[in-house]
Protein backbone atom coordinates (compact mmCIF):
# COMPACT_ATOMS: atom_id res chain seq x y z
CA UNK A 1 0.00 0.00 0.00
CA UNK A 2 1.44 3.39 -1.16
CA UNK A 3 1.17 6.09 2.31
CA UNK A 4 -0.29 9.38 1.65
CA UNK A 5 -0.15 12.38 3.21
CA UNK A 6 -3.22 14.34 3.74
CA UNK A 7 -4.18 17.75 4.84
CA UNK A 8 -7.63 19.47 5.86
CA UNK A 9 -8.82 23.70 6.15
CA UNK A 10 -7.45 23.49 9.45
CA UNK A 11 -3.63 22.44 7.88
CA UNK A 12 -3.88 19.51 9.93
CA UNK A 13 -1.58 16.86 8.44
CA UNK A 14 -2.24 13.21 8.58
CA UNK A 15 -0.10 9.99 6.86
CA UNK A 16 -2.64 7.65 5.90
CA UNK A 17 0.08 3.98 6.70
CA UNK A 18 -2.55 0.94 6.10
CA UNK A 19 -5.66 -0.18 5.45
CA UNK A 20 -7.57 -2.87 7.87
CA UNK A 21 -10.77 -3.90 6.44
CA UNK A 22 -12.77 -1.30 5.29
CA UNK A 23 -10.61 1.43 7.63
CA UNK A 24 -7.48 3.55 6.62
CA UNK A 25 -5.06 3.37 9.42
CA UNK A 26 -4.15 7.34 10.01
CA UNK A 27 -1.27 8.96 12.17
CA UNK A 28 -2.77 12.60 13.03
CA UNK A 29 0.01 15.15 13.80
CA UNK A 30 -1.32 17.08 17.10
CA UNK A 31 -0.99 17.09 20.64
CA UNK A 32 0.03 14.16 22.42
CA UNK A 33 1.36 10.92 21.52
CA UNK A 34 1.47 10.15 18.22
CA UNK A 35 -1.13 6.94 17.45
CA UNK A 36 -2.87 4.95 14.95
CA UNK A 37 -6.41 5.48 14.35
CA UNK A 38 -8.76 3.69 11.48
CA UNK A 39 -10.88 6.00 9.77
CA UNK A 40 -13.23 5.38 7.27
CA UNK A 41 -12.71 7.42 3.76
CA UNK A 42 -16.07 9.03 4.83
CA UNK A 43 -14.69 10.23 7.61
CA UNK A 44 -11.70 11.32 6.30
CA UNK A 45 -13.68 13.15 4.25
CA UNK A 46 -15.96 14.44 6.65
CA UNK A 47 -12.73 15.85 8.48
CA UNK A 48 -12.06 18.04 5.43
CA UNK A 49 -8.92 16.21 4.78
CA UNK A 50 -7.76 16.47 0.96
CA UNK A 51 -4.62 14.83 -0.43
CA UNK A 52 -1.66 16.64 -0.24
CA UNK A 53 1.63 16.48 -2.53
CA UNK A 54 3.93 16.02 0.04
CA UNK A 55 6.53 13.10 0.38
CA UNK A 56 5.02 10.32 3.06
CA UNK A 57 8.79 9.19 3.31
CA UNK A 58 9.61 13.03 4.38
CA UNK A 59 6.51 13.22 6.26
CA UNK A 60 7.29 9.91 8.37
CA UNK A 61 10.89 11.16 9.52
CA UNK A 62 9.42 14.45 10.52
CA UNK A 63 6.55 12.13 12.66
CA UNK A 64 9.46 10.17 14.28
CA UNK A 65 10.64 13.45 15.69
CA UNK A 66 7.73 14.56 17.19
CA UNK A 67 7.91 16.11 20.55
CA UNK A 68 5.13 14.30 22.53
CA UNK A 69 6.37 11.13 21.39
CA UNK A 70 5.05 8.28 18.97
CA UNK A 71 3.28 5.35 19.87
CA UNK A 72 4.66 1.76 19.05
CA UNK A 73 2.20 0.80 16.54
CA UNK A 74 2.68 4.58 14.84
CA UNK A 75 6.63 4.09 15.51
CA UNK A 76 6.46 0.39 13.23
CA UNK A 77 4.46 2.55 10.18
CA UNK A 78 6.39 5.77 10.56
CA UNK A 79 9.71 3.49 10.49
CA UNK A 80 8.80 1.44 7.35
CA UNK A 81 7.95 4.40 5.26
CA UNK A 82 10.96 6.31 6.31
CA UNK A 83 13.82 4.03 5.00
CA UNK A 84 10.79 2.47 2.06
CA UNK A 85 11.21 3.63 -1.54
CA UNK A 86 8.09 4.41 -2.19
CA UNK A 87 7.02 6.24 -5.04
CA UNK A 88 5.40 9.51 -4.90
CA UNK A 89 2.70 8.94 -6.83
CA UNK A 90 -0.35 9.22 -5.02
CA UNK A 91 -3.14 6.37 -4.70
CA UNK A 92 -6.28 7.55 -3.30
CA UNK A 93 -8.31 10.33 -4.19
CA UNK A 94 -10.61 12.10 -2.03
CA UNK A 95 -12.25 14.24 -3.99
Amino acid sequence: MQPTVIINQHRNTALIVASSGKKLLVIKLGKGKLAVTPLSLAEIKDQGYIVSNYSPKLAAQSYLEHGAGVGERAKKYLEMIARSEFSDKLIYDLT
